[in-house]
């Protein structure tokens, strides 16, 4: 789990986009807030892109374990390829 301010985390990190778009629309769907960072870097730099971090899935920190929950992660994983 990666903090990236102080009130929210980064729960995911996808290497494409549209798995990154997939989970963000299931958190949508369920009313919890999130962000996807690093995304435009996917569409302008492919190759390479997952040494640069890949897409972020970023929740308000109250919402992070309803989210993992929601998208199947636990809390030690950062990532659903893990």
């Amino acid at each position: 789990m990666k903090q990236t301010n102080d009130t929210s985390i980064t729960i995911a990190t996808y290497s494409t986009d549209w798995e990154a778009h997939i989970a963000e629309g299931v958190l949508s769907n369920e009313g919890i807030p999130c962000t996807l960072t690093n995304e435009t870097f996917s569409s302008i730099y492919p190759i390479g892109f997952n040494s640069i971090g890949g897409i972020n899935l970023v929740v308000p920190a109250e919402y992070a374990d309803t989210a993992r929950r929601l998208l199947g992660l636990t809390a030690q994983e950062d990532s659903p390829e893990s």
